[in-house]
């Protein structure tokens, strides 16, 4: 960067870095930081943005608090009974987000907790800048390394959402980033964002869109937790899976397994204990393979050109699948492929990643409803396309099944990753319930999924709406 007597501009060097010239006076204190990504051209327009509007702005610190808890080594522990769910920083930005690990009540702080009307955000890592609202669904989890914002009025906290989450928003915290080989976000850069602050009228608009939004999400997550609960009481199943018969023992896990069982797997995770005591309790009650229910489809490689949004179609790795907002979608050109429809995924269909690590995201589902009827996903993710007679709904519903979910992630090979693939997967067995069930939760599925597409929707228009007030006011 060189500081120089020029307007903030930016012009490529043939073949060098990109340079970068503003003024000697853009130096901005009290920190008066040198970082040449600092005074990226996207950040300053930004800022410049929110200066020309038009409208008064105020500094984040001004309407909430932040902080990230202390660091601590927390102890995790598998009785929900025992503590409180515990969730990885990026497990915020689920859609549906879950776990099976808790944290013991003897050992909760307050301030690991999450409370209803907190913003979240990374404060490290490569993707800064994502926002998740803590509603009903996010709400008494606990979470370590991940930054809370605290605005002091609920209806101002929901106005801030939407303005963080606009193009504006989102460069003006990404500009306050530090650090080399890892990005981290403190506090401070965040409540010294300028927020652009309209009439009190305009500010109830987007806070009221915002909160029908998150209502709309919390009410169709809950429709999806009730409906997995009656698919098990319907089909006689108990809600919390076996456990499995395992040695006793104090190092790792051990089971006994009788010499006529082994085929041609030697690997012990393939008859995993609980896995085989999950598919036993299904083979006692109406069930169904996997490739009874879908036709499943696991395409090859492709090469990967990228390009910008006009350009190209949105395509979802294994990560995005189960995200609500897709964290650094891209979109790639269809020259990329030699058939590029194969990769196109189509609404009622089912998507699950099998390249990963099975104790986290491998083989966990996610429903394509119309918000992603038409976009791509890649080689790593498999298709699930149900069959005539199984409503599309259902079929997620009991993929989603922790009986089917040990079944599946059993099922991978790999060393370092774990993988799935069509022959490996195909008689893993469903819950299947009768023909009345199927069509009756299966639609209600599908409905609360349409829901929480529409609630994306509304949110999206809403961003959208106050970054045109911004640019254009």
């Amino acid at each position: 960067m060189t500081p120089a007597a020029t307007d903030p501009s930016a012009s490529p060097s043939a073949g060098g870095p990109r340079v970068v010239t503003l003024r000697a006076t853009t130096l901005e204190g009290p920190a008066f930081r040198l970082d040449a990504k600092y005074y990226q051209e996207e950040f300053i327009l930004a800022k410049a943005r929110v200066a020309s509007c038009g409208f008064p702005s105020k500094a984040t610190a001004e309407i909430a608090e932040a902080f990230v808890p202390q660091r601590a080594r927390l102890v995790l522990i598998a009785h929900p009974d025992a503590g409180a769910p515990y969730l990885k920083a990026h497990d915020a930005f689920m859609t549906r987000p879950g776990s099976n690990e808790y944290v013991p009540f003897p050992r909760i702080s307050d301030s690991y907790v999450l409370r209803e009307g907190m913003l979240l955000t990374p404060s490290s890592g490569r993707n800064l800048g994502p926002l998740a609202y803590v509603g009903r669904s996010l709400a008494g989890f606990v979470m370590s390394d991940i930054m809370r914002i605290l605005p002091r009025d609920r209806d101002e906290g929901l106005y801030l959402l939407v303005y963080l989450m606009t193009p504006t928003g989102q460069a003006l915290i990404r500009r306050g980033r530090t650090g080399t080989n890892v990005d981290h976000l403190a506090p401070s850069d965040v409540l010294s964002v300028p927020i652009v602050w309209p009439s009190q009228d305009t500010r109830a608009k987007y806070a009221k869109a915002m909160a029908e939004a998150q209502e709309r999400l919390d009410g169709a997550r809950e429709t999806l937790t009730n409906l997995e609960r009656r698919l098990h009481a319907e089909c006689g199943l108990d809600p919390e899976p076996p456990k499995g018969e395992y040695l006793p023992s104090t190092g790792p896990r051990a089971f006994g397994l009788r010499s006529s069982l082994i085929g041609s797997r030697l690997d012990a995770e393939f008859y995993n204990a609980q896995a085989m005591a999950c598919r036993d309790e299904l083979s006692k009650t109406a069930h169904c393979r996997l490739s009874e229910a879908a036709e499943l489809h696991l395409l090859g490689r492709y090469k990967r050109y990228y390009v910008d949004a006009e350009y190209g179609r949105p395509i979802l790795s294994g990560t995005q699948l189960l995200q609500l907002f897709p964290v650094n979608l891209r979109h790639i050109s269809t020259r990329s492929f030699n058939n590029a429809e194969e990769f196109v995924i189509r609404r009622g269909w089912t998507v699950f990643t099998c390249d990963g690590r099975a104790e986290e995201g491998l083989a966990s589902p996610a429903f394509v409803s119309s918000l992603w009827d038409g976009w791509m996903a890649s080689n790593h993710i498999m298709r699930a396309v149900p069959l005539q007679h199984i409503q599309p709904g259902f079929l997620y519903l009991s993929l989603r099944s922790p009986y089917v979910q040990a079944q599946l992630k059993s099922r991978a090979t790999g060393s370092v990753i774990d993988a799935l693939d069509v022959e490996t997967v195909a008689d893993v067995l469903l819950p299947l319930g009768t023909q009345h069930l199927r069509t009756e939760i299966g639609s209600l599925a599908e409905a609360a999924w349409e829901q929480i597409a529409d609630a994306v929707r509304q949110i999206q228009r809403s961003v959208a709406s106050l970054e045109r007030q911004i640019q254009h006011a």
